[in-house]
Order: C-alpha cells, then sequence, then structure tokens
C-alpha cells in the first residue's frame, strides 16, 4: 500500500469565496486513506456579513486557525502586518503558525492565494515541493505586488493557474513563468450542487420576471456599479425584471457606492442586494440568467455552477468566461459596455429559443475527473 502523500495548504483566511470554495471542493473529494493534509489559516477575523467556511471542512484535515484566540483584537495584527508589509514586502506571522508546520515535512506545501505573500512556505515550511496556487489574471489584478508574489520564485517549484487564459497571459508578462507554471481548475462539487438547488426558497414569487442573478462579493473588481448602470439602461427601455445579488457586503467603500447608486437611480426595487446566502443555488436554477460581469476573472466558480446546474450565464469578455463558455452554444459573452451589455440582455430575454438551445447544450456538463487528474498530476 502506498504511503499517503503529506500535504499543507496555507491561506490568508477561509471565507466564503470563489476560491474558497474551490478549495472546500477539493478538500471533500480527496480521500484519507491517500492523504494528510494540514491546513493554515493566518488571518480569520471577525467580520460582519461574511461566511466563514471553517465549520465545513472534513474533520480528517488538521485545521490550524493561528488568530482565533485573538478574537475581534485579530483586527490589529491584521492592519499592523498590511502596513508592514506595505513597506518592507516582507511578511509577520503569528507564533502558533509556526509552531504548527515546525517540526513537519511534507511533499507538498502550497502557498494559496496570490493575495497571500508566499515567504511563509518558501521559508518557514520543509516540502519536497512548494506550489503558488493563483486564482486571478496577475497581469490586470492592481492589488498584485510583483515584489512580494515573486520575492521568493527560486524556493518554489510551480505556479498553479486556474484557467489557461489566465496562464497564458501571465507568461505573456512574466517570461520566467514559462518553465514553472500549470493549471489546475477550480473544484466544483457537482452533486452536492444540485441537490442544494432542490430546496425551496421563500418571498422570491412576489419579485416581478424575469430575474437576473448576480453571485459575488461586493468587490472592486467584481464592478457592481456597472451592473446597475445596466438595469438603469434596461429601466430606461421600459424593462421590468428583477436582478438579484448574492454576496458579502463586508467591502464597506464598495457597499456603499452600490448603494448611493441605487438611490440615485431608484433602482432599490428591482436590484435587490440579498448579501450572503448560505445556499444561493436554489437562486440559481429559478434564475433565467446568471450575470458574470468582472473587469477581469481568471475563472469564474460561478459560471461553472451555473452550468452545472444548466442556467444559461451571460458574462463579460474576461479571460476565465471565454475559456469556460462558447458564445451563443454555452452562453453569451458581451464587452465591457454597459449599453452593449444591456443590448445583449435584450435580445437574449426577447429570443427564449436562445435560452432553450443554450440550455440544451449544458445538459450533463461535468468537469470535475479532470480536475482530480491535474491535482494528481501535481505530484508525478
Amino acid at each position: 500500500m502506498a504511503a499517503k502523500k503529506k500535504v499543507l495548504f496555507v491561506i490568508t483566511q477561509f471565507y466564503k469565496g470563489g476560491a474558497e470554495v474551490a478549495l472546500l471542493n477539493l478538500f471533500r473529494t480527496l480521500s484519507p486513506k491517500e492523504y494528510e493534509i494540514d491546513f493554515l489559516i493566518f488571518d480569520q477575523i471577525v467580520l460582519k456579513n461574511a461566511q466563514s467556511l471553517i465549520e465545513e471542512i472534513p474533520s480528517w484535515i488538521r485545521v490550524c486557525n493561528a488568530a482565533e484566540r485573538e478574537g475581534r483584537f485579530a483586527i490589529i495584527f491584521k492592519i499592523w502586518s498590511k502596513i508592514y508589509q506595505k513597506v518592507t514586502k516582507r511578511q509577520l506571522y503569528r507564533r502558533s503558525a509556526y509552531q504548527f508546520v515546525r517540526w513537519k515535512r511534507y511533499d507538498m506545501a502550497f502557498s494559496y492565494g496570490e493575495w497571500l505573500s508566499p515567504e511563509f512556505v518558501a521559508k518557514k515550511v520543509k516540502a519536497k515541493k512548494k506550489m503558488v496556487w493563483i486564482h486571478t489574471d496577475i497581469d490586470k489584478a492592481n492589488y498584485v505586488e510583483e515584489k512580494i508574489l515573486f520575492g521568493f520564485d527560486k524556493m518554489y517549484d510551480r505556479y498553479i493557474f486556474v484557467s489557461e487564459q489566465s496562464k497564458k497571459s501571465a507568461e505573456k508578462r512574466f517570461s520566467f513563468l514559462k518553465r514553472k507554471s500549470v493549471v489546475v481548475h477550480n473544484m466544483c462539487d457537482e452533486k452536492a450542487i444540485r441537490l442544494a438547488a432542490e430546496k425551496s426558497v421563500s418571498g422570491l414569487k412576489s419579485y416581478p420576471k424575469p430575474w437576473l442573478l448576480s453571485v459575488g462579493n461586493l468587490r472592486e473588481e467584481k464592478n457592481y456599479p456597472r451592473q446597475i448602470e445596466v438595469m438603469r439602461i434596461l429601466k430606461e427601455r421600459g424593462i421590468t425584471l428583477t436582478w438579484f445579488c448574492i454576496g458579502s457586503t463586508a467591502n464597506y467603500f464598495v457597499c456603499q457606492k452600490v448603494k448611493e447608486l441605487l438611490e440615485q437611480y431608484q433602482l432599490q426595487d428591482q436590484f435587490i442586494l440579498l448579501g450572503v446566502k448560505k445556499n444561493p443555488y436554489p437562486y440559481m436554477k429559478q434564475a433565467d440568467a446568471v450575470m458574470v460581469l468582472s473587469d477581469f476573472e481568471s475563472w469564474s466558480f460561478v459560471i461553472t455552477e451555473a452550468k452545472v446546474l444548466g442556467v444559461p450565464v451571460i458574462a463579460t469578455a474576461t479571460s476565465g468566461a471565454k475559456e469556460q463558455l462558447v458564445d451563443g452554444k454555452t452562453g453569451i459573452i458581451t464587452s465591457f459596455e454597459p449599453k452593449e451589455i444591456a443590448e445583449q440582455i435584450l435580445e437574449y430575454l426577447n429570443n427564449p429559443l436562445k435560452k432553450e438551445q443554450i440550455c440544451k447544450n449544458l445538459k450533463g456538463f461535468s468537469a470535475k475527473q479532470d480536475v482530480i487528474k491535474e491535482f494528481q498530476g501535481l505530484f508525478s
């Protein structure tokens, strides 16, 4: 019998988001007979309107929530460490994090997320192989600092991207990545999504149809102001519909901007902020279309989930959307301009045969086994 693979994942925090849900799904797919997994969470601070995923981690995975004992005071360390990193390009870490890995040796260690400095895994972890797992288009994301992300390049064997397009765009800007990059797509728990989508949801029937749905935390790159502009144009065209939005409103500044625009355009009763929903899938299944209108997106987890449920997606032409959707066949790809997006929505809503054909093409969609093979290939 082959020895178990000893693996470490290190992440900043574990609240519900595309990258985090993908990792949770991977955990649920892997077998404790094949893997021993340690999971280190650096900065799980108390956040209002954010859904923690820690309780959903399989029990066989050893978890270190390094900030757990600090409670609400953990925010102080997080703010100070951000300032320190901004000035020095170095990382601060808690003693409990170091103690968790100090005497261990792993077959593989992952620094999970481009938002996390790779320094801890590079310097404090003993592993045969070390990899950085990237979830965005790093050539477009303004929060990515090259000196931090690639500051420990010599200590890493691979950089993992979640789509071919994001990998290629990164290699084009950072040529040294060509010899060190691989793709592992985000893992989707297809069976669980289909089961969860069957749950009933109350209160929706009072809203006029058709229904559009956005699922994504209120962050800059999701560009909710663009979505509101599209809704304004549709309203001016005399279109009656309801646009639901599911996602964390913890980002105060983005949330305030969104609320101000809704009030300015008097769209509060048509563009509905539902906040965090533990189960967004009944909403998704009942939607006429799922909207993914981000500025950039290397691999949209929402697109994958919608495809699993057979629901058409209308998405801006991000690298992820162009890889995940075939325009007009498995979804609709549009430009980034609100007027053109509104025209695409109108054309789609006025053409029921188009929706029917897309739904037919999505029937039986699955990518789970491919992702498992991609992950297992990292150990080859």
